[in-house]
């Protein structure tokens, strides 16, 4: 029996049907209600087109409202210490103040994507893996329209940790994510040279490391914006 049940787009707390269809229209969720909660397999069809098929869970969660007046305010205080003005000559800097331990967050019951699902964006682009309380974390493969794909590692709704990315035009790239960027050490060979990068990606660029051409040449050393930069050392294998 297809159940429809009002939730917002990003399966936060439920709100009412009014608010709903102003704002995005509803839900439909075919699958078992725990109390009104959609749990167990099933299927979720968002207004905006995208869809989900596995499993939900009725979990208890920190108060999302909560979390993020938290947040809000401790970005307002690591602002505020940035801006403050620098010790006077000959002044000693005030020490440094102690991280605060995050505070106890209400909890609030809701329903979440949660165990080993496929969500299929209205793009086209397509995650299969594992969910916890409603994030891509675990393993998981995700494709794209224009015949990308990325197998590997995932946390906090992101490509992150170790995998394997195969781009349209038939380049790899093997190693460190974060953030959906490459992040860390890795190697990316190019198919139309048979060239490659080996070596440390910060933020998606191949910063330092080896680039091996395709007749055994290499360099080591300095990158930037894919190309060697200041000194940098050639090697003949």
């Amino acid at each position: 029996t297809t159940e429809i049940y009002t939730l917002s787009l990003h399966d936060a707390l439920p709100i009412s049907t009014a608010e709903m269809a102003e704002e995005e229209g509803p839900c439909e969720w075919e699958g078992e209600l725990d109390d009104g909660f959609p749990t167990g397999q099933g299927t979720m069809k968002y207004p905006n087109g995208d869809a989900y098929e596995g499993v939900y869970a009725k979990l208890e969660v920190d108060d999302p409202a909560a979390v993020a007046a938290y947040e809000a305010e401790k970005a307002e205080k690591e602002a505020a210490a940035a801006e403050a003005e620098p010790p006077a000559e000959g002044e000693d800097a005030p020490p440094a103040p102690a991280p605060e331990a995050p505070p106890e967050f209400p909890k609030v019951t809701t329903s979440l994507r949660h165990g080993t699902g496929k969500y299929t964006f209205a793009s086209g682009v397509v995650f299969e893996g594992d969910y916890v309380e409603g994030k891509k974390r675990g393993a998981g493969v995700m494709t794209f329209p224009d015949g990308g794909k990325y197998e590997g590692a995932f946390d906090d709704d992101c490509m992150q940790g170790e995998g394997v990315f195969n781009y349209p035009s038939g380049d790899t790239y093997s190693g460190a994510f974060h953030g959906n960027k490459k992040s860390g050490v890795g190697s990316y060979m190019f198919k139309q040279s048979q060239s490659q990068f080996i070596g440390e990606w910060e933020d998606g660029e191949f910063k330092r490391g080896e680039w091996i051409l395709s007749d055994g040449t290499s360099w080591k050393g300095e990158f930037e914006g894919g190309k060697p930069s200041g000194e940098i050392g050639r090697a003949h294998v």
